[in-house]
């Protein structure tokens, strides 16, 4: 049985990347005055990821549109919403598919705080002690540290130079694949530029922004089960990630002592 809160977590973390993972492809870098009309595919891939790279913040978003047949792990997320920032600042919400409940989640630095629905505990912990676990905290935050085991994977969810590097680095298609540019259309209210390319037996188009700077701003892989939809905005936005008052938190070890090892 998986660590409940490093389930929502890596979850999170694992498909966000899968799903922007073709970016790593290798391309030549683009003159920045050039019109993205007179580039290539691989050649806007690579302005995009450039400003990834120069990015002090992000807020990336996915959803998942399981199809009828779809096999994927209980533990996926259906849903996530996390925003970061360099000064290790991160906000947000993760959502398991088939009905198994909901994190939200807080980081500041080295402190996390975690706040898990009832429904995500009776899921993920056996017999009585996940309705122990809601019943105890009372719809409260869970308060610890990133060294600890149990939220350590919020750290790699929310950490922006984690993301950037796997982004980037972690998954280079294979050699021979290719990326077309599709036709010019509008993506989350932006006029983009599709790249297309399939990958692993998935059909994979990145949107990036044909006005203003190249950056990604959609990203949709597709199978024949399932589709994930990542959208990333918020290029260097502030991150608001306050810590929750005292009184709606429970300290883990706190939480520990009551319930035993999560």
């Amino acid at each position: 049985m998986p660590h409940p809160i490093r389930a929502a977590a890596a979850a999170a973390a694992s498909t966000l990347l899968a799903a922007t993972a073709a970016l790593a492809a290798p391309g030549a870098a683009a003159a920045a005055e050039d019109d993205l009309s007179r580039l290539s595919a691989e050649e806007i891939a690579e302005r995009a990821r450039s400003e990834l790279r120069d990015a002090a913040s992000l807020r990336v978003t996915l959803d998942q549109d399981q199809f009828d047949g779809g096999t994927g792990a209980l533990e996926d997320p259906a849903t996530a919403d996390l925003a970061m920032d360099e000064e290790g600042r991160c906000a947000g919400n993760v959502t398991l598919t088939r009905g198994r409940g909901s994190v939200e989640l807080v980081k500041r630095g080295d402190e996390v705080w975690v706040k898990p629905d009832r429904d995500f505990w009776e899921a993920q912990l056996p017999g009585g002690q996940g309705r122990a676990a809601a019943d105890t905290l009372h719809g409260r935050y869970v308060h610890g540290s990133t060294r600890d085991g149990v939220l350590a994977a919020v750290t790699e969810a929310c950490d922006l130079d984690s993301l950037k590097e796997d982004l980037i680095g972690e998954a280079t298609p294979d050699e021979g694949t290719r990326m077309t540019k599709g036709r010019a259309t509008t993506a989350v209210l932006t006029p983009v530029v599709p790249l297309l390319r399939q990958e692993d037996g998935e059909r994979v188009t990145l949107y990036v922004a044909s006005e203003g700077p190249p950056r990604l701003v959609q990203a949709t892989r597709t199978s024949d089960v399932k589709e994930d939809t990542v959208t990333v905005t918020g290029y260097g936005a502030e991150v608001r990630a306050e810590a929750p008052a005292e009184e709606d938190t429970v300290d883990l070890s706190t939480l520990r002592d009551r319930l035993g090892p999560l």
